[in-house]
């Protein structure tokens, strides 16, 4: 399935490069893409532009439409919309939002879209073909290039299948993951909106690499691609479920994202100071009891002393004991309540 999409983006990667030149200007290769431009001289960035995405409706669907496609044809078509938003978004000079603006002024009236006759049973443009996909077309076109950063890791795991090249597979194949699981957490991924079903697109183009790729007759096992969102490090967030759809199957269905509650568990610092206060009070009275006692020199008053503490040390120590049960018994019944 990627081998057919990739085969046409590999080859216009070669005539119209990813990177601009040095000059801030695209590096578009003029000879390849005149058929396609106004009065076959593409003098503006829109044209040049537009020329690319015309090249590759031709390439993919100009000699028999839809029919080598099945039902992928709608995936070609928004690969294609997601290399439109890549170069346009590549110069903010170009002045779109959304992929619809750029439909507004250069595709709807536009009669290399509206007029060029295919050879199909469903379509009889290419304009009818991108209005099948309308619904993912309302993405801020920084949001849908993004998705670009799919296709190229995506179509590096197909040329490394074809070559059988295992370390390449795994390289890229790390890379598409890594990439998925940011866009699958972003805050734009909603379920059943566009940003959603791009993302459908790109993991049955994932998955239908089989759950393992053969090289050299070993199989290679596929990184599974997250179903469900994590939170941001460090966060903490309340329960909740969302749906998220996703297509890996063929067949749409929710996946349940379910989050960890956060739990608050607070001490009263001031609760702990009052009852521990006057315990120590008390075990500060009694030092200076006994203190008394032992530096008195007078032995009359020492023997008096001493008869005091033997009558009364018993019951002070009873009290005492008793003071500090309950209290440590209020403490741990506050403690617990706390928690």
């Amino acid at each position: 399935m990627a081998d057919v999409l990739c085969r046409e983006f590999e080859s216009i990667w070669k005539f119209f490069s990813d990177e601009l030149k040095d000059s801030g200007e695209y590096n578009f290769q003029k000879g390849t893409f005149n058929k396609y431009c106004p009065n076959n001289n593409c003098d503006t960035d829109i044209d040049k532009i537009n020329a690319g995405c015309l090249w590759l409706f031709n390439a993919f669907f100009g000699k028999s439409g839809t029919s080598n496609y099945d039902d992928r044809y709608i995936s070609v078509v928004v690969c294609i919309m997601i290399w439109l938003s890549y170069k346009l978004n590549q110069k903010s000079e170009n002045g779109f939002t959304t992929l619809n603006d750029f439909y507004s002024k250069h595709i709807e009236n536009n009669v290399d879209y509206t007029k060029h006759k295919l050879n199909d049973e469903k379509y009889s443009s290419y304009k009818e073909m991108i209005d099948a996909i309308k619904d993912y077309m309302d993405i801020n076109i920084s949001h849908m290039s993004k998705f670009y950063e799919l296709l190229k890791p995506l179509c590096n795991m197909n040329t490394a299948t074809t070559k059988d090249k295992s370390n390449d597979f795994s390289e890229n194949a790390n890379q598409f993951v890594d990439k998925y699981k940011e866009l699958f957490n972003d805050d734009n991924n909603n379920e059943n909106n566009s940003y959603n079903k791009v993302l459908s697109v790109f993991s049955k183009y994932y998955n239908n690499f089989g759950n393992t790729t053969l090289f050299n007759n070993t199989p290679k096992n596929l990184i599974p691609l997250p179903t469900e969102k994590t939170g941001k490090k460090g966060e903490v967030v309340d329960s909740k479920v969302t749906e998220i759809t996703t297509s890996s199957s063929g067949t749409d269905k929710p996946t349940h994202v379910t989050e960890n509650p956060s739990y608050n568990i607070t001490l009263s610092g001031s609760s702990l100071v009052n009852k521990l206060i006057p315990v120590l009070s008390i075990l500060f009275a009694i030092a200076i009891f006994w203190g008394i006692a032992y530096k008195v020199n007078n032995k009359e008053f020492k023997s008096y002393f001493n008869y005091i503490c033997a009558n009364v040390n018993k019951k002070i120590i009873h009290f005492l004991t008793f003071y500090i049960s309950i209290r440590y018994l209020d403490f741990g019944n506050d403690l617990q309540n706390n928690i």
